[in-house]
């Protein structure tokens, strides 16, 4: 965890068992659950906590949170009240963003594997994570029984794809990382992306591939190379099966004109 001044920033943790209750805070605490579960009672009613969702706490809230059967991991940002007039006022407990989710998971990643910087580093992502919290909670988005849960979950999985064209993991192995099991986080995205994520990967894959082939020289090994492919007839395969071309037909084909 890193400290400077009156603020903080780093892992957060509590076992099954735990309980922290009070009638007035006295600073601005954000608490990012990316595993097991934290109940919260309070401002705007009582929520359960699981992975992907945050409370905001701020000074002169009142709440209670709990650990039943289970605790949770996560990350956390901590600064004095006094810093800001917005890090006083109601807590709230919300379902993180994307953005939100993205930079919690930066923090986690400092944290396992700390480098030159990374105590500010931390610092600077927890402060950016706090302030996000705070827009989201003015905007009135409560709750990790928000309606759009399943949304919620299908752009997280969208995200999470988008982002890993280059790494030639799968599907699955992508959105084990979200710690909502797959099946779940499946269902999620056919309802609401109107496709399955091994069918997004393989369109969004095949998109960056279009991209390579139109906007460097690359040749079409090293395209299925960069992409993670295991060998370019599998890329030829899949690119053709999307854009009804080869790779280097597509490279080939007439620029189309503006206008």
């Amino acid at each position: 965890m890193r400290r400077s001044g009156h603020s903080y920033a780093g892992a957060k943790s509590q076992p099954a068992g735990y309980r922290f209750e009070t009638k007035r805070y006295d600073q601005l605490h954000v608490i990012y659950v990316s595993a097991g579960q934290l109940s919260y009672s309070g401002d705007g009613g009582d929520a359960e906590l699981g992975p992907g969702c945050l409370v905001l706490l701020r000074g002169g809230s009142r709440f209670t949170l709990s650990c039943r059967r289970t605790g949770y991991n996560g990350v956390c940002f901590v600064a004095a009240a006094a810093e800001a007039r917005e890090f006083r006022g109601p807590a709230a407990a919300l379902r993180a963003t994307p953005g939100i989710r993205t930079l919690a998971g930066f923090m986690e990643r400092e944290i396992a594997s700390p480098g030159a910087g990374s105590g500010e580093v931390l610092l600077a992502l927890g402060r950016a994570m706090a302030w996000h919290a705070i827009r989201l909670a003015a905007r009135g988005a409560s709750g990790a029984d928000a309606p759009d849960y399943g949304r919620y979950w299908a752009e997280c999985a969208r995200e999470a794809l988008d982002a890993a064209v280059y790494t030639g993991k799968g599907a699955r192995e992508v959105l084990a990382s979200l710690r909502l099991g797959y099946r779940q986080i499946s269902r999620h995205f056919i309802e609401h992306v109107k496709m399955s994520p091994k069918a997004y990967q393989v369109r969004a894959r095949v998109r960056e591939a279009e991209r390579l082939l139109t906007g460097t020289r690359l040749p079409v090994t090293a395209v299925a190379f960069e992409l993670g492919y295991a060998s370019s007839q599998h890329f030829a395969t899949q690119f053709r099966a999307v854009t009804g071309k080869t790779p280097s037909a597509y490279r080939r084909r007439p620029a189309r004109r503006a206008g």
